[in-house]
């Protein structure tokens, strides 16, 4: 079964994706966006119902949108980056969003590595793939062969590794998991146009020295 995704928002704030069927439970990837509603409205006329939020990292701009939602539902990201709900310091909008945001009585579903998360009937499992923040990860969907790669992967370049909690020395580690990974994998990024692994084996220089990866 092919995955049905839709962008619903992307320019300055984050990529946030929808993930489901209309008119049936969905997916949502990255809440970063509801100004006055609008992730709530579009859910309410397409889906009516979450069956959960997933967070590729704690940055302002991937969860903000939490603080709003009115559709509830479960909400999971890497432990290491929890922390990044009630610290300004560490989810940026201290320093890039000019006002400090605290996300309150949200109790995330921490997950690890190659963890699995079932929601409806997708299976989701967690690449942890630690640069861009302590807790950064990926969310990948084998059987529909579709990655969510936040901002660790981009169409032609990687995320930043200079903000709060970034670990530049983990990024060749956490790259050569998605370079594995089969080369028709569609990905999502949390900012920019969607690629796939072979477009990045290919073009991408971050990817240099990881093209020869046994498969």
């Amino acid at each position: 079964m092919a995955a049905i995704v839709k962008l619903y928002h992307g320019g300055e704030e984050c990529n946030t994706y929808v993930l489901g069927e209309k008119d049936s439970p969905c997916v949502v990837i990255d809440p970063g966006y509801n100004l006055h509603g609008s992730l709530d409205n579009y859910i309410e006329k397409h889906h009516k119902t979450v069956l959960g939020y997933l967070v590729t990292h704690g940055h302002f701009d991937h969860i903000q949108g939490l603080i709003t939602l009115t559709h509830r539902a479960p909400v999971f990201m890497a432990e290491k980056d929890v922390a990044c709900l009630q610290d300004p310091f560490l989810n940026g909008s201290a320093d890039l969003k000019g006002e400090e945001l605290r996300i309150e009585g949200i109790q995330p579903y921490p997950v690890d590595d190659e963890d699995e998360i079932r929601l409806g009937s997708y299976v989701f499992k967690v690449i942890l793939t630690p640069f861009h923040t302590r807790g950064s990860c990926c969310f990948y969907l084998e059987k529909e062969g579709v990655l969510f790669s936040g901002d660790t992967l981009f169409h032609l370049g990687v995320g930043r590794s200079d903000l709060p909690g970034g670990c530049p020395k983990e990024m060749i580690g956490s790259l050569r998991k998605l370079a594995a990974l089969p080369i028709a994998t569609k990905v999502y990024p949390g900012h920019g146009e969607s690629t796939d692994i072979k477009n990045e084996l290919v073009f991408n220089p971050y990817f240099s020295g990881l093209r020869n990866l046994k498969r």
